[in-house]
């Protein structure tokens, strides 16, 4: 095998451990969530990383913050009651030690005697090597509504993974 091809599949085996571990670390997040492990959840993100769930509402700041919401009463309470955040296949696209991430988010609640889909959102991971592993240096969710913020965060991404294709 001559060294440029072992160099190029070198590269893509490269890439292709850093999307599975990236996927690892963000599809952990919701299983973890759901389970009360709002430590583990929130030790996805980088120290000083964003959780911004709502476009009306404050950013969480922090991994700190994160954990905070996931102990918080609101959490707490939609798993007590039976919930499920289910996360879509992920597209992934890697740039180095960074990288961007999209996929759905679909929660799911449990209501009298079944379980019903009560959220669908957009969700835009902006992702960081830190030391050997991946985490989280951002989360932007938008829920996919008539206000056109969710389609607009996946036009808005699209766009800049895949240029004038996504038009």
């Amino acid at each position: 095998m001559a060294e440029h091809d072992e160099k190029q599949l070198h590269q893509r085996l490269r890439r292709l451990e850093d999307e599975s571990e990236i996927r690892r670390v963000l599809m952990s997040y919701g299983p973890a969530a759901d389970a009360g492990l709002a430590s583990f959840a929130a030790s996805r993100w980088v120290e000083d990383g964003v959780y911004d769930w709502d476009a009306h509402g404050e950013p969480h700041q922090g991994r700190s913050a994160v954990n905070d919401m996931l102990r918080g009463d609101g959490h707490q309470g939609l798993i007590a009651h039976g919930v499920a955040h289910f996360a879509g296949p992920v597209l992934v696209e890697v740039d180095g030690d960074r990288a961007t991430a999209l996929n759905y988010s679909l929660i799911m609640r449990r209501g009298e005697d079944r379980f019903f889909l009560w959220r669908v959102s957009a969700v835009r991971w902006d992702v960081e090597r830190a030391g050997s592993s991946w985490r989280v240096r951002r989360r932007t969710n938008r829920v996919l509504d008539s206000t056109g913020g969710g389609r607009q965060l996946f036009a808005d991404v699209l766009h800049d993974l895949f240029g004038e294709d996504a038009r």
